[in-house]
């Protein structure tokens, strides 16, 4: 099995392998390489890793990323396109992972306080631990980071996401395995890992005892997160069925309803029969008729490439499904709801460069614009993040070459003819 997850990583996820080749031809910027070239750089977006953007409520944009073993926060006045000075959350350097899947959250609070979370590395094989940073002060200091995980073991607990609902309460979900660990010391089977979650109902200054959502969550896939309209934390995860079976599941994390129908329930099925997990997460977003926007990456029996689905928790079924891109190389895909109108951006390596891709639906789902091109790049590239702001729709990319960039995504009013 091993060598059939190999051959889809290779076919289907090609654009994460191949982009992420450091070399660009002749004749490309090069300018953002060039400057982030030395041990000595200077923290800055362009040149750390695995940036993610936050535009507040207060109209002011928020970064956060990765470099020389610190998380750093900074700001900028007009939309990306310059920034203020970083400052440093942990100010002792530590192991941070820093990949697509696992990279630092930023959040913020309803007095404007800056919530950070991100996993640390640790000793022991794939081991980690959650961390969690807040600023009270618009960005200017930091607390030092506490562990948001209880069991301290060397084990993983990674994959950390965050969302704040409209209480004002912090919740942040990540992929443990301590139910694993103890299987292993009885000799039980157990398949995969467990989704874990904390919640903080003091502005982040502690987090409730841990809780289980969910057994059996596939080991190393992003958990996509998001608020309905009445409150409710919703997370959606790959999921390890029998046997073997990588489609995904979702679930409330805070429902208070006693609904008659349990959770977690299976959200896709594609019946993708894969021993080892795609390092490939799901996105979510939930629309302002409460369905819920997914997109994924599969490679099952039933469907294959890119995909698009909405979710009704009520009825705890897919009502529609739509196929985003088929063709290798595809990788990433993301989804965002803003005015009435679903997005969904993804990156595709056609070759030679890594194009970012846009589709967007004015009918709910229903039906899709042709995919357009909004940027390319020949040289390595990180997944595409949409940001939103009012009306404003925006897609997050960091280059090599480029460096980091927030792209505008056409408005509804303009979109290109659909097809069903």
């Amino acid at each position: 099995m091993q060598r059939v997850l190999l051959f889809c990583l290779g076919v289907w996820l090609s654009a994460d392998v191949l982009a992420m080749d450091h070399k660009h031809k002749p004749g490309s910027s090069g300018s953002q390489l060039k400057q982030c070239q030395g041990v000595a750089t200077l923290p800055s977006i362009h040149c750390g890793q695995t940036p993610a953007p936050l535009l507040g409520e207060d109209g002011k944009a928020w970064f956060v990323f990765v470099q020389n073993g610190h998380i750093y926060v900074s700001q900028s006045v007009d939309e990306g396109k310059t920034f203020l000075p970083p400052v440093a959350v942990n100010t002792i350097p530590e192991l941070i992972y820093s990949d697509g899947e696992n990279r630092p959250k930023i959040a913020q609070g309803q007095q404007g306080e800056i919530y950070i979370s991100w996993t640390q590395k640790a000793e022991g094989k794939y081991a980690g631990h959650i961390r969690f940073s807040r600023s009270l002060d618009g960005g200017k200091t930091f607390t030092a980071p506490i562990m948001v995980n209880d069991d301290l073991a060397p084990i993983s607990h990674r994959f950390d996401s965050m969302v704040v609902d409209q209480r004002g309460d912090i919740s942040i979900a990540w992929i443990d395995k301590r139910d694993l660990a103890a299987a292993k010391k009885t000799n039980k089977p157990y398949a995969g890992a467990a989704i874990y979650y904390a919640v903080s109902k003091d502005q982040g200054r502690s987090f409730e005892p841990n809780k289980k959502l969910a057994d059996h969550s596939c080991e190393c896939c992003r958990i996509a997160m998001d608020v309905d309209a009445y409150g409710r934390v919703i997370a959606l995860w790959r999921h390890v069925y029998p046997t073997n079976i990588r489609d995904h599941a979702i679930a409330y994390l805070n429902d208070e309803s006693n609904s008659a129908s349990p959770f977690p329930v299976r959200a896709t099925n594609d019946e993708w029969q894969v021993e080892g997990c795609p390092h490939h997460g799901p996105d979510l977003s939930v629309g302002r008729d409460n369905k819920i926007h997914l997109t994924w990456f599969t490679q099952g029996a039933r469907n294959k490439g890119l995909m698009y689905g909405r979710f009704d928790m009520e009825t705890q079924l897919i009502e529609r499904e739509h196929t985003l891109d088929i063709k290798g190389g595809s990788s990433r895909p993301q989804v965002v709801t803003s005015a009435g109108t679903v997005y969904t951006a993804w990156k595709r390596f056609n070759g030679t460069e890594t194009e970012l891709v846009v589709s967007r639906s004015i009918d709910n789902g229903d039906s899709w614009s042709a995919p357009e091109i909004i940027a390319e790049t020949a040289s390595g590239s990180d997944h595409p993040m949409f940001v939103t702001q009012g009306k404003e729709v925006s897609l997050s990319w960091h280059t090599l070459a480029e460096g980091y960039r927030i792209l505008p995504v056409l408005t509804s009013n303009q979109h290109a003819s659909h097809t069903h």
